[in-house]
Parts: C-alpha cells; sequence; structure tokens
C-alpha cells in the first residue's frame, strides 16, 4: 500500500477530496482498514505537501544555479550603461562649433 501512496504522491498535488477518493479506493479494495482511512487521507495530504515543498525548493535552487552560470547584468549594470548612454547622446547632440576663421590666402604673385 505505501507503495502505491508514493507513487501517486511522486506525480501530482493531491488535494485533500483526491485523497479522500483515492482511499476510499483503497478501503473497498482491502488495503487499507475503515479505521484507518482517515489517518491515511492526512498522511497523503502530508505526503503531497512536503513533495510539492520540496519540488519547489529543487526548482528554486536549480534557477539560482543556472543564472549563476549566465552571469545576467545587474541594475548596477544597467544604470552604469545607461549614464554612459546619456554621455554620448549628450556629445552628439552638443551644438557643433564653428570653425576657426580662416585667413585669406595670400594671393600669389603671377609667373611672368
Amino acid at each position: 500500500m505505501r507503495k502505491y501512496l508514493e507513487a501517486g504522491v511522486s506525480h501530482a498535488q493531491v488535494t485533500r477530496e483526491k485523497a479522500e477518493e483515492i482511499v476510499k479506493d483503497l478501503v473497498k479494495a482491502g488495503e487499507v482498514r475503515a479505521e484507518e482511512a482517515q489517518d491515511a487521507v492526512k498522511d497523503l495530504v502530508e505526503r503531497s505537501r512536503k513533495s510539492s515543498e520540496a519540488l519547489t525548493e529543487r526548482v528554486r535552487t536549480e534557477v539560482k544555479d543556472q543564472l549563476a552560470k549566465l552571469q545576467p547584468a545587474t541594475q548596477a549594470d544597467l544604470d552604469a550603461l545607461a549614464k554612459r548612454v546619456a554621455a554620448v547622446e549628450k556629445k552628439t547632440r552638443a551644438p557643433a562649433r564653428k570653425p576657426a576663421a580662416r585667413k585669406p590666402a595670400a594671393k600669389k604673385p603671377a609667373a611672368k
């Protein structure tokens, strides 16, 4: 019976109603006595909750590990980059300086 319960819990989260349905089937099949049914329901729901929590923790850990490997940009990185872009944009928008006034070219004497 325990293997049956563990297999069911390992594949999906079990609601109290679903647990009661499973245990009712086990009582009918004679694998669980009617007196043990409520304890079996509680046990199944508790195992399901623990299994879900363990899965959630495994997923969190894996996501954290994968993000660490990817080394995504931090908010500080993005802020620094935004400042650099703003500085470049400011430079390119600044009015162009007028070139220095040129002296008129000296006339060359005509060749004779």
